[in-house]
């Protein structure tokens, strides 16, 4: 028997290679040749008669208790050791996870799902192709889009359609949506921003726009002070519905989407086709900025002549 690493039974120390070892012939306790003459005696000399013997640490060393369970890498719940899939969250125990960090991946642990079932139908496509399509901050609209799905609301709030509703919905390539939103806000600036053009001291549109149209304008400064009023609100009131509904309109896209795709397709999607379709696209943002800046100066134009026209 092999007794290197087992401590000597007379003064604790563990045997280390080369070091000359005797062992009791009665018990079986290891000792160091000088430990042992010594004492002149086994050490563990109350272990004679007891038909017990010296057991070594291998021996007496607990077993590790069995794991009754398996825990879900995504989720994290325990499960039984016969589930193949998470109670919780639907995803496959049985594979085994190569510890590489995406996208997919919060603070260091994987959550693709965020512990929901990926294979649930969210309204014609299961929560794993939505999740797939929206690719970044999932952690934001999946439990909102699976609460409207569930509860059937469509509020919830969302800041940046508030703020800039165009930018937001052409970096979600919602085009329909950002034009529409475009249109809405270019106009509904025009007459604040031809109030600002005939305020006192700027005389800098007399060198664009005839003088007659501009003083016909100041002229009447009070009716346009009203119409600003008007857009004003009516701006405010088209930021708070796109605020409130933003996120409804995302969902209702995602699903829209992910059916033509399915359409197009004529069988099974994969994985690779919707991250290619859905996520954000910065490029979208620029364009829509671009686009923003001339409409204004078009429509600034055509508003100075639509108010000469009607004042």
């Amino acid at each position: 028997m092999n007794y290197i690493g087992e401590k000597c039974v007379a003064c604790g120390e563990v045997f280390a290679e080369g070091d000359d070892i005797v062992v009791c012939p009665e018990c079986g306790s290891p000792h160091h040749r000088a430990c042992y003459k010594a004492e002149n005696k086994c050490a563990n000399s109350a272990l004679h008669g007891t038909d017990e013997s010296w057991q070594s640490s291998a021996e007496t060393k607990p077993e590790p208790e069995e794991r009754k369970f398996v825990v879900c890498s995504a989720c994290h719940f325990p499960n039984s050791l016969e589930a193949e899939t998470c109670v919780r969250c639907g995803a496959d125990l049985t594979s085994e996870d190569d510890g590489e960090e995406t996208e997919e991946m919060s603070f260091g642990v994987p959550r693709p799902y965020l512990g929901f079932n990926p294979d649930e139908d969210m309204g014609g496509s299961p929560l794993r192709d939505v999740a797939d399509f929206v690719r970044t901050n999932t952690i934001y609209y999946i439990p909102i889009f699976k609460r409207m799905k569930d509860t059937g609301r469509s509020i919830s709030f969302n800041l940046i359609s508030f703020i800039f509703p165009p930018v937001y919905f052409a970096n979600r390539r919602m085009w329909f949506w950002a034009m529409l939103s475009l249109i809405a806000t270019v106009l509904l600036s025009m007459p604040l921003a031809v109030s600002y053009l005939i305020a006192d001291g700027l005389e800098s549109s007399y060198a664009i726009f005839p003088a007659e149209v501009i003083q016909k304008i100041y002229d009447n400064r009070h009716t346009l002070s009203l119409l600003v009023d008007v857009c004003n609100v009516a701006d405010m009131l088209i930021r708070i519905t796109f605020c409130l509904f933003g996120n409804k309109l995302y969902f209702r896209f995602v699903l829209k989407s992910l059916r033509r795709l399915r359409e197009h397709r004529a069988g099974e999607l994969r994985r690779e086709e919707i991250l290619a379709a859905g996520g954000v696209k910065v490029l979208n943002s620029l364009l829509v900025v671009i686009m923003s800046l001339a409409m204004t100066f078009v429509a600034m134009y055509a508003t100075y002549l639509l108010l000469a026209a009607l004042l």
